[in-house]
């Protein structure tokens, strides 16, 4: 096919091996050539390519292919789109590489490439827009970038060590991601200067520290920053409430303090993930004037005082947790504003962001069905409440059976009293149920047999009291009575100290009835009677028989003792 001009086969299940891609286009010379993401192995020999093969787009990601990095690369000048993603690459970066004059978008992530970030870092305004992906790779050696003309920039899941050079935030870049490498130091001052268009910023899963740097309030286009799972510290500055349109922020797993950042500006919000710092203080009542939050986290800190009542406005929410924190009070009576978890969504769409043709996902830890499980695609379905491990009081809301949408709800660890809903059974999406380790009382409500979803509950370690409800949730779920354990009062649990009757489904905790209580007197009376009788009748003979009968008699209970005792 000499004429060939596009061959774009890429994301399917293709199979096979390519034995040299040099002779695979011999004849012909395709500007457009995808094969990645499918089932192909392709063997990139070291020849040259004839000059007329000039493609511009080149997609060969996850095409199993090892080796170094081929030099001939570095002569295609056409070039602008390449991704050698999800490979076995090994070494370093030719040089030239970066020198490609209409380079748009270089993707190597997911190889074995080694190496550290470059301290000296080349400019040159000459070339057009360029785009540098090298995402997920253990990269080696210097490495000459051109930032100045590089609009996206994603060095995530490498072994780079050693600081984040200045330089890398001076361009023009509108995507940076170094997640997932072994970088230390601060972070520079040099990202978000002044004119700057950065959207993207993903620094996560490193080794930073420090505090963040004041400059990131002039990234007013900023729409996702993420620096999560490092050791940064000290207060969030005030400032970061001017990147007004930040619509991803997440600052899981460091050692921030103080209180609640002040991010009432923040109005584009829809991801907000504070988890595992040190934050104290109250959740201010402006948190539910962010009403485009999604997913808000703040699990693992040292927040305290009650939970406000205007997460009631938040009607776009559907994950909220706040577990293990010091959250004392009530739950919220009034749960009817949450519309998103009133009605589950159906449409199932992703949580995500395409920034300069590269797509960052919204990830997710949450205890799901009694185990903590990473979420690494999250849904507008996905949803779930997470208030364990507080000193929450009170009743159980009987608004939360309006949760028609809600998939999971841990209300565990606590000190909630009262009856668990009657209505429970209407929340028709419940999948994990974990009201353990609370002071609930009273029966087990029989609509939870309603909850066809429902795939695992925990009322363990309550005060629940009589029958578990007969039904096929409870019977086939729960045949161990595992989620019943430290319900003493409960017909049924494995640790109960009462029985339960079978036949008529009462205990004998239950209260009598008036004709039971008449047959116990009865009974009473009769025992007390035949004891009268048998004394008086004994002693009584005694007493009319003559003295030396009686001596006689008690001599003989005096030689049987007598017996009894040497048996002994």
């Amino acid at each position: 096919m000499p004429k060939l001009q596009v061959l774009f086969l890429s994301l399917n299940s293709f199979t096979g091996t390519i034995q040299s891609l040099t002779s695979f286009f011999k004849s012909s010379n395709p500007y457009i050539l995808g094969l990645g993401y499918n089932k192909l192995t392709v063997k990139l020999d070291q020849q040259l390519f004839p000059p007329s093969f000039q493609p511009q787009i080149l997609d060969l990601s996850s095409c199993n292919i090892t080796g170094k990095i081929p030099d001939f690369l570095s002569n295609q000048t056409q070039l602008a789109f390449l991704s050698l993603a999800h490979n076995n690459l090994l070494g370093a970066i030719p040089s030239r590489l970066f020198n490609l004059p209409k380079l748009s978008y270089l993707d190597l992530s997911f190889n074995s490439l080694q190496g550290f970030l470059p301290t000296k870092i080349q400019m040159n305004s000459f070339f057009g827009p360029t785009t540098l992906n090298l995402a997920s790779n253990l990269l080696e050696g210097p490495v000459p970038f051109l930032l100045e003309n590089i609009d996206a920039i994603n060095l995530s899941g490498n072994n780079f060590t050693g600081f984040i050079p200045p330089q890398i935030g001076l361009g023009n870049a509108r995507f940076i991601s170094l997640s997932g490498n072994k970088l230390s130091g601060q972070i520079p001052f040099s990202f978000c200067q002044e004119n700057n268009a950065l959207m993207l910023l993903d620094l996560s899963n490193n080794s930073l520290s420090g505090a963040l740097p004041v400059s990131l309030g002039n990234c007013t286009s900023l729409s996702f920053l993420n620096i999560a799972q490092n050791n940064l510290s000290s207060s969030i500055p005030a400032v970061l409430e001017n990147a007004k349109s930040l619509s991803y922020l997440d600052l899981t797993g460091n050692h921030f303090e103080g209180s609640f950042p002040s991010f009432e500006k923040l109005q584009n919000l829809v991801v907000l993930k504070m988890g595992y710092n040190n934050f104290v203080g109250k959740i201010p009542q402006f948190i539910g004037d962010l009403k485009n939050l999604r997913i808000l986290v703040l699990r693992s800190n040292f927040f305290n005082e009650s939970i406000p009542q205007d997460i009631n406005k938040l009607w776009k929410l559907q994950i909220m947790d706040f577990s293990d924190n010091k959250l004392s009070g009530s739950i919220p009576e009034k749960l009817d504003g949450l519309k998103t978890l009133i009605t589950r969504p159906t449409d199932g769409d992703l949580l995500g962001y395409v920034i300069s043709s590269m797509y960052a996902g919204v990830k997710l830890s949450m205890a799901y069905k009694g185990l903590i499980y990473q979420f690494n695609v999250i849904r507008t379905y996905h949803s779930g409440i997470d208030f364990s491990l507080n000193a929450l009081t009170g009743n159980i809301p009987q608004e939360m059976s309006f949760l028609k949408g809600l998939a999971m709800l841990n209300l565990s660890h606590n000190a909630l009293s009262g009856e668990i809903p009657s209505n429970i059974g209407d929340m028709s999406g419940l999948q994990s149920l974990d009201l353990s380790f609370n002071e609930l009382t009273a029966g087990i409500p029989e609509s939870i047999n309603l909850l066809d979803s429902l795939g695992i509950m925990n009322l363990s370690y309550n005060n629940l009291s009589g029958r578990i409800p007969p039904g096929t949730k409870f019977d086939t779920l729960y045949e161990d009575g595992w989620a019943y354990v430290g319900n003493k009062y409960l017909c049924g649990a494995p640790d109960a100290i009462i029985n339960c009757n079978i036949n008529d489904g009462s205990s004998e905790q239950e209260p009598a009835s008036e004709e039971d209580a008449s047959e116990k007197w009865l009974f009473i009376g009769i025992v007390a009677v035949g004891y009268v009788v048998g004394f008086w009748g004994h002693f009584g003979v005694l007493k009319l028989l003559k003295k030396r009968w009686r001596e006689r008699y008690w001599m003989a209970i005096d030689k049987m003792a007598s017996r009894i005792t040497k048996s002994s």
